[in-house]
């Protein structure tokens, strides 16, 4: 129900493309917004301002409304992270010097994902999608948390390096570091797999 009319919607998106989808069928009336920027706060108010317009609302300041809104996901997602901090082992260390964990790791469905060495530090990269890179963060024995260098991605990732019984590192597995990550990043699904090195 939206201002007393039935409405269907629908969101979607990738970083860098986004979609909202609404309608109102007793009205006839579709509204397609597109964008290529990350804030959903941009798009809705885009989509309910004409929504509104069409069923006579009275204006709202839609951007404020949002941007207070994507103000309090943040602090609880900030929240969620030092809770999480809480519970880590952070006397530990990884099993491995740094170097032994730089590689290319291949997912059979996505491809490939890069771990370097930079300045001292590992980072990752995934080769199909140029905005997930991000430094991975020494978590707890062999997990590390990649954040993204884009804050905006708000889809930061525990990855965790498994190893081979000869202490050689077999595979890398992420899994959201929140529950407000974006299920659509599949970090759980992948199964990176260290390529050999020739």
């Amino acid at each position: 129900d939206y201002r007393g009319k039935f409405l269907l919607q629908h969101t979607g998106g990738l970083p860098g493309y986004l979609s909202k989808v609404a309608m109102i069928p007793e009205l006839r009336l579709g509204v397609a917004v597109l964008t290529n920027q990350e804030s959903g706060a941009a798009f809705n108010s885009i989509a309910y301002r004409v929504l509104d317009h069409y069923v006579g609302a009275k204006a709202v300041d839609y951007p404020e409304i949002f941007q207070r809104l994507a103000g309090e996901n943040r602090a609880k997602l900030e929240a969620a992270e030092r809770e999480a901090a809480t519970g880590r082992d952070s006397t530990s260390g990884p099993s491995l010097p740094l170097a032994k964990y730089v590689g290319t790791y291949r997912d059979p469905w996505y491809g490939d994902v890069a771990v370097a060495e930079e300045r001292g530090k590992l980072a990752i990269r995934f080769t199909r999608t140029p905005s997930l890179v991000g430094d991975l963060v020494h978590w707890q024995h062999d997990t590390f948390l990649a954040r993204w260098r884009d804050r905006e991605l708000r889809a930061d990732a525990y990855a965790t390096f498994s190893l081979n019984p000869d202490g050689s590192v077999a595979e890398l597995r992420m899994v959201p570091a929140s529950e407000s990550v974006d299920f659509s990043f599949d970090f759980q699904d992948l199964v990176l797999r260290r390529v050999p090195m020739n």
